[in-house]
Formats: structure tokens, sequence, C-alpha cells
């Protein structure tokens, strides 16, 4: 009997600490994937992982935007505001997400076409996704919310109830840290998806010798990048410009600038490949190659990402405003009838 009561205790105990904790994570929320319901501390969340906070923020106030910038972290750099402009009365949100590749752009489209209400879509392309399709990797931020996915909502949930503790307390930690540095886990801007490069973008840039001695990773080796996902890549554009097609809305591929040192990675081979196969499913923007922009460091945060400043320079060029300076050699628009002659005019380091 004494031991039946032990167990019975025990099980009971179980059943409290089980409620306790995914009380306690449900609350807290580290990841937003409950919608941050008390806290609402949404740039943390996404902060953590941004797709899947960003998905259930939108969840919540997706009737204030009608469009939406998919990619990877360079995309932040494709200022919603600018593009509310250009598209004369439009409500962009960037869902910007850490090395993001087209199997996850493909999933976060047909999502957010299928749950909310959709005008403009733009795909943005960093470059490096030529050399992967679906990684999987084990890092939690880097994963995709179920809901997109179309795995169990019930596993997904459920593995964010027992999560491990410590990334509850960290974002309490968070919290006490936030009241004396306002930017401390602000880094995404939860209104418009973006980063929060005001610090960065306020600093004087001075002169470019002074700028590589400051940020010494411009100076580190990449590594080369094969493009063994191309023909992934483009099948993927091709569904998600059909997708849109078919529900009128608008779709729009960019490739992203990259830092010189960033565009000796990738081939010749590769790039006419992938090139004349997205212009045969659409026309886009290629932003990248060497020319005034690429050749200098201080255009770019690091030797990955490009500055809002450059960003504003390919809205410009792609929507003919004459108030800001393009350079002249920076922006083609290539299309089916034009790549080829294009790809001839472009150089490559191998």
């Amino acid at each position: 009997m004494k031991n039946y009561k032990w167990f019975i205790t025990f099980i009971i105990a179980l059943i409290i600490s089980g409620i306790v904790v995914g009380g306690f994570n449900y609350v807290v929320d580290p990841f937003g994937v409950f919608g941050d319901k008390f806290l609402k501390w949404y740039s943390y969340d996404m902060v953590n992982n941004p797709r899947m906070a960003k998905i259930a923020y939108l969840d919540q106030y997706h009737d204030k935007y009608d469009s939406y910038v998919i990619g990877g972290s360079k995309s932040s750099s494709i200022s919603p505001a600018e593009l509310n402009k250009y598209y004369n009365g439009a409500s962009f949100y960037s869902m910007m997400m850490y090395g993001g590749d087209f199997y996850d752009y493909e999933k976060t489209l047909y999502y957010i076409v299928d749950n909310y209400e959709v005008k403009n879509i733009v795909v943005h392309m960093s470059m490096h996704e030529i050399g992967h399709y679906k990684q999987q990797k084990p890092e939690i931020n880097t994963h995709l919310s179920a809901k997109v996915t179309g795995d169990s909502l019930v596993k997904f949930y459920a593995k964010f109830l027992t999560l491990n503790l410590e990334y509850s307390f960290a974002k309490l930690e968070g919290l006490l840290h936030a009241q004396v540095d306002p930017m401390a886990y602000n880094e995404i801007k939860p209104e418009d998806g973006t980063y929060n490069k005001s610090v960065r973008d306020a600093e004087v840039i001075g002169k470019l010798d002074e700028y590589l001695k400051k940020y010494p990773e411009f100076s580190k080796d990449l590594p080369k990048t094969p493009g063994i996902a191309v023909d992934q890549n483009i099948e993927s554009i091709r569904r998600m410009k059909q997708y849109c097609d078919e529900r009128g809305i608008t779709f729009t591929f960019i490739a992203a600038p990259a830092y010189h040192e960033e565009m000796d990675r990738y081939s010749e081979k590769d790039i006419r490949s992938f090139w004349k196969g997205i212009a045969e499913i659409t026309d886009f923007w290629d932003f990248t190659g060497y020319n005034e922009i690429s050749n200098d460091a201080r255009n770019f945060y690091d030797n990955m990402h490009y500055r809002n400043s450059v960003g504003r320079i390919m809205l410009a060029k792609m929507y003919g405003n004459k108030d800001i300076k393009v350079p002249e050699n920076f922006g083609r628009h290539v299309t089916k009838e034009n790549v080829d002659k294009l790809l001839d005019e472009m150089t490559f380091k191998y």
C-alpha cells in the first residue's frame, strides 16, 4: 500500500511539475510561438527565431499588411516603408530570416498567401543560396513554424511547452537588461520585420582604410560556394511565381549586392546557369557582380550584409527614382531576351 501511495504521489508530482513548466513557458514564450500574449516582447522573440515568431505575430496583426518581402538576413535592407511609397499605398512587411534558403522562402510564401490578404510579393536572394536547399540545422533559431511546414501542431506546441526553462529565464533576464540598454534584444523591429540598424547607420563612415581597420572581418577569406542547389532553386522560383500569378499577386525577384570578396565565392558556370534559368521564369533585378558598390566595404555592415543606404539605391534603380544617385554600373533588369548579353558583360573570378 505504501508503494502504491508513493507511486501515485510521484505521478501527481510529475503532472504538477509538467503543468508548472508548461505554464511558465507559455506565459514567457521565449520564441513567440504562442503569440507572446503576456509579455508582448515581439522583438526578443524575433531575435530568437524570426521564422517562427513572425508567423505568430502576423497571425495576430496581418490585417495591417498586404505585401511581403521574403528572404534571408540581407533582405532586411529592403525597406518596407520605401516599398510602400513605390507601390503607391501598399503595406509591406519583411519576412527576413536567418540563413534562409528557397525551401524556407517557398514554404513561407505559401503560408502567407493562403492565410493573409496578399497583393505583392518580393523574393530576395542573397547569392549564397545557390549552395544549399532545405538545409536542416539543429539550432532551434533556424526552425520553421509547424504552421508553415505542415507538421504536427500538437508536437510543435508540446515541444515549446516543455522547452528547457533556460530559454524562458533568459528572456526574463533580457527584460532587466533592456531597462539599462534599450537596444538589448531589440535588434529586430516587429512593426516591419527588419533589423534595427539605427546605430550602425548613424556612424561616421570615414576613409576606406580606416573602415577596414575598424571592421577586420572584411579581410577574412570566404570559402568557395559551389552551385549544388541551382536546379532546385530554379524550380522553387517557378512554383512561387506560378502560385502568385494564379492568385493575381505581383511577383518581384531580386538578386542582392555582394561584397567583392563574397562575389569571389561563386563561379561563372553556376551564375550563368542560374540566371538563365530564372530569366525563363520571370524578369528580375540583378544587383550582383563587381561594381562601384561591391568594391567599397563602406557600403556593407560586414562582408555579407549590405547597408540600408544601398537598399534605397536599389529601389531607386528599380523604380526610376531620379532623386537618388545610382552608380551607372549598378543594377540590371534581366529578361530572357537580354540575359545572355548581360551575362557576357559581367566579369567573374573563376
